[in-house]
């Protein structure tokens, strides 16, 4: 798990229990409580994927889409968990005399990849609807 993700869950949360509300990036970096620029990055690619909708001029924003609470968690960890948006994951270099040093990017790489799986796996089944009625469960 990591913080764009738990953005995109938080956001797309936020939107659906908000069903036809549009809010600017400023709102919904406030709500979320993240930096506005952290939370355009990830509204970037939710609207790419179709899992919000854009509405440009002065009272624009992000809105739900009519699908919004069947988005499942699987498909936006898979979207917020590649390699490349983690930076440096792993040691070694294939330059380096030492084998050990040469491979074990390769060797960690295919662990990396079974463990987002799992991880993937346990979220196939939720959805945005799914958070938004355990959010009603937590007690107060």
């Amino acid at each position: 798990m990591n913080l764009e993700f738990n953005i995109a869950v938080h956001v797309l949360a936020f939107l659906n229990q908000h069903h036809g509300e549009v809010f600017n990036s400023q709102a919904l970096a406030g709500n979320v409580c993240v930096n506005p620029v952290q939370l355009r990055r990830v509204m970037s690619k939710l609207q790419q994927e179709g899992y919000v909708k854009v509405m440009r001029g002065q009272k624009g924003g992000y809105l739900a889409t009519e699908d919004g609470p069947a988005i499942k968690l699987e498909a936006l960890f898979r979207l917020f968990n590649r390699p490349e948006n983690h930076g440096r994951l792993f040691t070694g270099h294939p330059s380096i005399h030492c084998e050990i040093s040469q491979k074990i990017e390769q060797v960690m790489y295919g662990h990396y990849l079974t463990e987002q799986d799992i991880i993937a796996n346990y979220y196939q089944d939720q959805t945005i609807g799914d958070i938004l009625n355990q959010i009603k469960e937590v007690e107060a």
